[in-house]
């Protein structure tokens, strides 16, 4: 009897080592272990409000809500007139559907871990208007030389995510699937 315990709870720590070889870093991101790739959370949560796709994806990468907090959201939405220099002002009914469904799906609220480090990287007093400035992605994305985005054509400035990150559209931004334009598969 006291066999079967022993091999019942060496089995149980096996199964426990093997999980936690099988996930990686605190973002729980997949990794290969002796049972495969695990399930993780998504990276972000892809758009799924046509208007907004529509509205601001016909300018540029219809980013993520998630990809920053409901302070920076706001803010942005507050000021069409002036929007990067451009002018992207909307009707008042589109400009409160787009605003709703922004501040509703915010960092805040996103459970992807890009979305949770970014929050995290923010200090509750900043409200960043570009995702490219955040403490996050300047992390995420230091190693990368300005020859192969700002001098590539093909990619030309780092709000560009679409770009090298193949599965953007769907909120897949996994490292191991970036292809650079022009330079292929990036390593660290």
């Amino acid at each position: 009897m006291k066999l079967r315990w022993l091999a019942a709870g060496m089995f149980a720590t096996v199964v426990g080592l093997a999980a936690g070889l099988a996930v990686g870093d605190d973002d729980h991101e997949p990794r290969g272990g002796w049972f495969g790739k695990l399930a993780a959370p998504a990276d972000i949560t892809p758009v799924d409000n046509p208007l907004y796709a529509a509205e601001c994806g016909s300018c540029h990468f219809a980013y993520q809500p998630g990809l920053l907090p409901e302070r920076s959201w706001r803010k942005l939405m507050s000021n069409l007139g002036d929007h990067f220099g451009e002018n992207a002002e909307l009707s008042p009914e589109t400009q409160q559907l787009l605003t709703e469904y922004l501040v509703g799906n915010a960092g805040e609220q996103d459970p992807g871990k890009i979305a949770r480090g970014l929050v995290r990287s923010i200090p509750p007093v900043e409200a960043p208007e570009r995702i490219t400035e955040t403490a996050y992605f300047i992390r995420k994305h230091d190693e990368l030389p300005p020859r192969v985005w700002r001098d590539n054509p093909k990619v030309g400035s780092m709000s560009n995510c679409s770009a090298c990150h193949t599965g953007a559209d769907n909120g897949d931004f996994d490292e191991d699937r970036v292809r650079i334009p022009g330079f292929g598969r990036w390593e660290d």
